[in-house]
């Protein structure tokens, strides 16, 4: 739990050092090609703001912060599929700020913070509605690169979010959320599929991915049973060996 929470901590950060040259890893840099949307840039100026805090500054911070959220919550039902995704995303950096804190600005209250993660449920499932999965995926063919750009980013943003509420409960002695409705999912996607910013080259990538994987994806549904100190089967080792920062991550859950 200490593990993901200390990563998760880590991208708030890496927003306010570095602004968005460099993502955290459920943001795709093929969402940002026709300029930053709205959420993400009132997102970087409010981390940047609680970076740079003074010490008798935080209060004045966290309020600010929670105005944005309270205006995520109420303006998302009007935003399309990519503001909502990046609404999100600004979301989890956010909540990230507040439910752990950092520095000499405490977390959230437990109640205040409890009620806040509900309230962002209605967004998280309205971007799950939008697709998971694309044809192409379930049929092992190759999908429309920036497609699979945009399902990815909403499958690791989701993904992101649950672990953040789960090391959440998980330090606050709530029940520890399953999720089992993600088992279904592919896992994050290998590194250098993510990563990778040509066109041409992705193609050519995915295809020596999808001859890899010819029996299918690795799914959540196989990381989740994964025991400590157990031995991992083939296809989890396999999966590893391609997983970027975000998927040695999901390995850090109980594990």
């Amino acid at each position: 739990m200490h593990f993901i929470t200390r990563v998760l901590k880590s991208w708030p950060r890496m927003v306010a050092s570095h602004g968005l040259t460099l993502l955290p890893p459920m943001i795709h840099r093929m969402q940002l090609e026709n300029g930053v949307p709205v959420p993400l840039a009132r997102c970087c100026t409010l981390v940047e703001a609680w970076a740079e805090r003074s010490d008798d500054g935080g209060e004045l911070v966290t309020r600010s912060i929670m105005i944005e959220m309270q205006k995520l919550i109420r303006e998302h039902r009007s935003y399309d599929e990519e503001n909502l995704l990046a609404a999100l995303q600004s979301a989890l950096l956010l909540l990230i700020i507040l439910l752990f804190g950092g520095g000499s600005q405490p977390p959230l209250p437990v109640n205040k913070a409890s009620r806040l993660l509900v309230a962002f449920w209605e967004m998280k499932n309205r971007l799950a509605d939008t697709g998971l999965f694309l044809q192409e995926e379930v049929h092992h063919t190759s999908p429309d690169w920036s497609a699979w750009v945009m399902v990815s980013a909403k499958r690791r943003t989701i993904l992101a979010l649950h672990h953040m509420e789960w090391a959440w409960s998980v330090l606050h002695g709530y029940p520890e959320l399953a999720c089992l409705e993600l088992g279904p999912l592919p896992a994050p996607s290998a590194r250098y599929l993510w990563e990778e910013q040509d066109e041409r080259t992705w193609y050519a990538l995915y295809q020596k991915w999808r001859m890899q994987w010819k029996d299918g994806y690795y799914a959540m549904s196989e990381l989740f049973p994964i025991q400590p100190g157990a031995e991992l089967d083939e296809r989890t080792e396999a999966w590893l060996a391609e997983a970027d920062a975000f998927g040695v991550m999901m390995m850090g859950e109980g594990q």
